[in-house]
């Protein structure tokens, strides 16, 4: 709102009335106002010792484009397993990739609701593209994104994991996503060497893609969305993001990967 603003309720009555049409909107007392102005602000850091800072705490957008709410709460699952895999027994610098993950892709948020604000002021209208659906959010760079071998082209680490369409060993349709559901962590093999299974963990589930799996990939919507090798794991994530893609030859890397999130084999949990 530009200009002199009446904020009595007999002012304020009024201009609810010119704005929407309606005489029934009746405003009877004032007890607070301040004025919002709109801006985009951002932390320096996300974390000092054993203070975390998320959502609005850490980034305030223009409401152009509908990203705080979302980017709020990516941050708070993002913080939330990981803060609860420390306090189960994952090495604390798990803890340093909140900041790295998060920090960037709230400055990209921000630089797009500041750009969505800058063409509805001078358009009187927003474009809401692919962009603000947040579906191309990833996570790359991190730490926590592992390729052995690297890849080059289709599904990254770091990057959503796809659903699919599936069925158990039994025929039952369902879908990866639900797979997926909860706090756990879940690794898929392709085509894997049952001789070469991963050991079991607690708070890992592991499934197998493949003619002796308990997934069947019927359609093979799976093969297309994850693009695998056979033999390949991949591991996903309690926040539904590809941790680590890793072929068959590389399982110790793998291995390690779990430990460093504290997901130790059960014999290993027994010596320590």
């Amino acid at each position: 709102l530009e200009g002199d603003i009446d904020l009595s309720a007999e002012g304020l009555t009024a201009m609810i009335m010119r704005r929407t049409g309606r005489n029934d909107i009746l405003i009877r007392s004032v007890l607070w106002f301040s004025a919002y102005n709109m801006n985009a602000r951002l932390a320096d850091r996300f974390r000092v010792g054993r203070v975390f800072l998320a959502g609005d705490a850490a980034h305030v957008h223009p409401p152009t484009g509908g990203q705080g709410l979302n980017t709020s709460v990516q941050d708070s699952y993002n913080l939330g397993w990981k803060i609860a895999a420390v306090l189960g027994g994952a090495p604390e610098p798990l803890l340093a990739t909140y900041e790295e993950e998060r920090r960037p892709i709230a400055s990209g948020m921000l630089d797009l609701s500041t750009k969505l604000l800058d063409e509805l002021k001078k358009r009187g209208g927003m474009r809401r593209g692919r962009d603000t659906q947040q579906l191309d959010i990833g996570y790359s760079v991190s730490a926590l994104s592992l390729e052995r071998p690297l890849r080059t082209s289709g599904l990254r680490a770091g990057d959503r994991a796809p659903d699919a369409p599936i069925s158990g060993a039994a025929g039952v349709p369902t879908r990866l996503f639900k797979l997926f559901q909860g706090p756990h962590w879940t690794l898929l093999g392709y085509e894997v060497d049952r001789a070469k299974a991963v050991r079991p963990r607690a708070g890992l589930r592991i499934h197998t893609v493949g003619a002796c799996g308990d997934i069947v990939d019927d359609g093979g919507h799976f093969r297309e969305g994850y693009g695998l090798e056979p033999g390949n794991w991949v591991l996903i994530r309690p926040d539904g993001y590809v941790g680590a893609i890793v072929a068959s030859d590389e399982r110790s890397v793998l291995d390690g990967y779990l430990e460093n999130v504290g997901l130790a084999a059960a014999a290993d949990r027994e010596t320590q």
